[in-house]
């Protein structure tokens, strides 16, 4: 989807006929010059986690058979040249962050509030956060031995899509990514990483956003600033805002009332938030302030019992009712498909869609051989955003290394330390 104030309309046209003219060029010069698409030789390094250790190791693989790379250097386009003229030209816009309206296609407005919070554009002083377990390393996968393709579609990891998409998103707009490699707890699911990574991170930053790999930004030319405006969320005084669940008895709380979704995450960085990642992370110790977050540590056999999900529903965000803000469903969570009522108009939420539904969604933002083309800049840009936790957590030169430039610009408060 492409958004444009109402005076961009002629402009959204003529871009419409160019990207015609563009891609139709582009097929005519793969049918004329079927042999330029080859495969050249090079090494790539692919950090997987070992199964039973769930330790990292480097292995580097010969790319030659597996990797597919797009060269049209008879049309005088390189696979760079392609990157760029895709990001300018579809999804690089002039929306301002405090524009007040904005209409889709024509059909639909949505306005800003009077009084907004982001006035400028963030840029690495936000960020996008991915953490994961799973090495996501088999065929397919976005850590996998070769390039994810729209020719074998039945092998791309629907989960995957979703990755990219955040990354690819964070690109656009200029702000900082994080994929962080977590350990497995001994005692509860791995969903309980999100409180201390999201708040380790968030110190160099003045706002970070956390998405499950199964959510993804539907909107990759909006400014995400535009959207906090739009939501009324404010650097000082907002902290963590969540996605209602669509209101089924699946969905709700010992009290009767819709679960805030986990899966999507906004944090502003300011002293307030800090206090209640940390109590969400502690809600299911031995010593919890709610001895009964304890049942909230794993998902009871696999029965779908929330768990990170669960402690924060039932308890934290009744400890913290004035400060922790609900965004609509409909807006921030789900996917039409669902028929659940909620639609995903911004961030689309696909829980019972990451196999199939998500990648229809992430090809429609990212169609044909671009998906190997940016597959193939994700993997050669790895060593910027990929970082384990260990490393994260204990304050590593790495970390260091890839938070120095916001750490520099950030203007939230940082959490306090002993």
């Amino acid at each position: 989807m492409i958004f444009g104030s109402q005076s961009r309309s002629s402009r959204a046209i003529f871009l419409l006929v160019g990207t015609i003219i563009f891609l139709t060029i582009f097929v005519g010069l793969f049918y004329n010059h079927s042999d330029s698409w080859s495969t050249p030789s090079k090494s790539q390094t692919v950090h997987t986690l070992s199964p039973d250790k769930g330790q990292t190791e480097t292995a580097t693989k010969t790319a030659t058979e597996t990797t597919t790379e797009t060269d049209l250097s008879v049309g005088g386009l390189s696979d760079d040249d392609l990157r760029k003229a895709f990001i300018d030209n579809i999804y690089k816009s002039d929306i301002k962050v405090d524009q007040e309206k904005y209409r889709l296609f024509g059909a639909f407005d949505w306005e800003l509030p009077k009084k907004v919070s982001f006035k400028k554009p963030l840029g690495e002083n936000l960020c996008i956060i991915d953490l994961d377990n799973r090495p996501f390393d088999a065929p397919g996968g976005i850590f996998g031995p070769e390039l994810m393709s729209w020719d074998d579609a039945d092998k791309v990891h629907g989960l995957s899509t979703g990755v990219l998409n955040h990354w690819l998103y964070a690109k656009i707009h200029g702000y900082k990514y994080y994929f962080v490699e977590v350990e497995d707890f001994k005692d509860r699911r791995n969903s309980w990483k999100k409180p201390p990574v999201i708040a380790e991170i968030l110190k160099k930053h003045d706002a970070c956003i956390y998405l499950d790999s199964d959510a993804i930004f539907n909107n990759l030319e909006l400014p995400f600033e535009w959207l906090m405006n739009y939501w009324d969320i404010h650097n000082d005084k907002s902290t963590l805002s969540l996605a209602l669940d669509p209101d089924a008895p699946v969905n709700r709380d010992k009290f009767g009332k819709a679960y805030a979704n986990t899966g999507f995450i906004i944090a502003q960085n300011n002293a307030k938030t800090f206090e209640i990642l940390k109590a969400w992370e502690e809600c299911p110790n031995d010593d919890s302030v709610h001895p009964e977050c304890i049942d909230y540590r794993d998902s009871q056999g696999g029965s779908g019992h929330p768990t990170d999900q669960g402690g924060f529903g039932n308890f934290i965000r009744y400890d913290y009712a004035e400060d922790i803000q609900e965004l609509p469903c409909t807006e921030a969570n789900g996917f039409l498909e669902s028929k659940s009522g909620c639609s995903g108009v911004f961030i689309k939420h696909l829980w019972t869609g990451k196999r199939n539904w998500i990648k229809v969604a992430v090809g429609q933002q990212i169609p044909g051989k671009f998906l190997a083309l940016f597959h193939e800049q994700f993997l050669a840009e790895k060593d910027q955003f990929y970082i384990t936790e260990k490393e994260l957590m204990s304050g590593s030169k790495k970390q260091k290394n890839m938070s120095k430039d916001s750490d520099s610009e950030s203007t939230g408060a940082e959490l306090e330390t002993e």
